[in-house]
């Protein structure tokens, strides 16, 4: 006795004579996915929504927008950051695609076409959810209250550095708090693979480089912004003029 097929959507019967066929003939939905071949590099690029696919949007945005901003006559000098400063700015966009490249695989999976039972909630996967709401209104807050509505295109790499902290806070404590069972369970395990946080070893460590090195991060800043002798040092120094000298005739700057 052959066992019965069911729609990995709305789990009910397929009748024989559909089986061989793409789609469901209850909810129309595609019975499979369509293999890494038969998408394409373009396809898979479109679905993966990776770093580099984050990256390229917001550059595309982040260019378009100054380029508008400066036409009207506002933020102006984020275009001339842009132009000035191309690798801290392309550092900065790196960065903060790592960051909408989880978040938007926290909210809108790459596994739409599993089954539904795969895609039900777990606690643990609800918590992501409200812990990163969490973290970008407190983000958003806190990149504000330090730099200033008027200076936050104006202070870039800050104003991303500012909002992406409590973010980053917040993961690794949920990484911490996670025990052995979440990991055992599929769905949450399915969730935690798609951020790329399926080893339970490889994420508690990293929860503990964050919780540990964000204070010293900031403790090193500002001792730095205290004691500026050390980046005097390193702006004066002749390796950087070097490199710097050559950047500024491979792109044609040179006086």
């Amino acid at each position: 006795m052959s066992s019965k097929k069911l729609c990995p959507h709305c789990l009910k019967v397929i009748p024989w004579k559909h089986r061989f066929k793409s789609k469901c003939p209850h909810c129309f939905r595609p019975l499979r996915r369509k293999s890494e071949s038969e998408r394409g590099t373009l396809l898979l690029w479109f679905e993966d929504r990776g770093k580099w696919w984050w990256f390229f949007i917001l550059l595309v945005v982040s260019v378009v927008g100054a380029m508008i901003g400066q036409l009207a006559g506002r933020h102006s000098s984020f275009l001339n950051f842009i132009s000035a400063h191309p690798i801290m700015f392309a550092l900065t966009l790196y960065y903060l695609a790592a960051f909408a490249s989880i978040i938007s695989r926290i909210y809108v999976p790459l596994m739409l076409g599993a089954p539904r039972i795969l895609r039900r909630e777990r606690p643990q996967i609800t918590q992501y959810k409200i812990f990163t709401v969490i973290g970008m209104v407190l983000g958003l807050g806190l990149a504000l209250f330090v730099i200033g509505a008027d200076q936050f295109f104006v202070m870039f790499p800050a104003s991303v550095l500012l909002f992406t902290l409590p973010i980053a806070i917040l993961w690794a404590y949920l990484a911490l708090v996670l025990q052995e069972p979440d990991y055992e369970d599929e769905r949450v395990w399915s969730f935690l693979t798609e951020i790329g946080a399926g080893e339970r070893l490889d994420h508690r460590h990293h929860g503990y480089y964050v919780l540990i090195m964000v204070p010293v991060a900031a403790l090193i800043f500002y001792w730095m912004m205290q004691n500026q002798w050390l980046y005097y040092w390193f702006a004066d120094s002749t390796l950087v003029s070097m490199f710097k000298e050559l950047y500024m005739r491979a792109t044609g700057r040179a006086g």
